[in-house]
């Protein structure tokens, strides 16, 4: 990409972004790819249990659709949302094609963790191990929302469009994975 042209893409706002790679415009989906590629690999890493392999086919899947679907955006809603929404629906396909989260649980117990060199580190480093298996404990839906507002963080409102349900629902069932990982924690505490 030429400089110029790549240093007034890199200002534009995504939505304009999209608008000029609905009509083709290959260097503006470089941008967006460059924006977002990193940040949906880190939300397909959590949401396919780490499957470092299928998280980078995933994220090519994801951009590969966002060129092919490029002209069903409409600026209406943010591009995040509509971004998110296709990878969530991702992930939703891949569950149904695989025991993602049974498999996670015998994984993780025989995944050894580096070896720390402080206390503090080694009690870090299990705490982020459990806190990771309460969360992949959590039942499906609670866990896509826990995933979307928390570590994506993106807002209950747009949780709520990506999974196709009423704000209220998404609060309860964020409430409801709260309870539940606090419980866990306490109880491998």
């Amino acid at each position: 990409m030429r400089k110029s042209i790549a240093d007034t893409l890199l200002t534009l706002p995504d939505a304009e972004l999209m608008q000029r790679v609905g009509l083709g415009n290959h260097e503006a989906y470089e941008v967006l790819y460059e924006r977002y590629a990193r940040r949906l690999g880190g939300f397909f890493l959590r949401m396919l249990a780490y499957d470092t392999v299928k998280v980078e086919d995933m994220v090519q899947e994801l951009f590969t659709r966002v060129w092919q679907h490029r002209a069903g955006y409409r600026a209406a809603q943010p591009f995040s949302t509509w971004l998110y929404a296709m990878a969530y629906n991702l992930c939703k396909n891949d569950y149904r094609h695989e025991v993602v989260r049974q498999s996670y649980t015998a994984e993780c117990m025989l995944r050894e963790e580096p070896v720390a060199t402080t206390d503090e580190t080694i009690e870090r480093k299990e705490m982020h191990r459990l806190l990771r298996k309460a969360v992949q404990a959590l039942p499906e839906l609670q866990r896509d929302a826990f995933l979307l507002h928390y570590d994506e963080e993106l807002t209950v409102p747009e949780v709520a469009r990506i999974v196709g349900s009423p704000e209220g629902t998404v609060k309860s069932r964020l409430a409801a994975a709260l309870t539940a990982i606090k419980k866990q924690m306490k109880m491998n505490l």
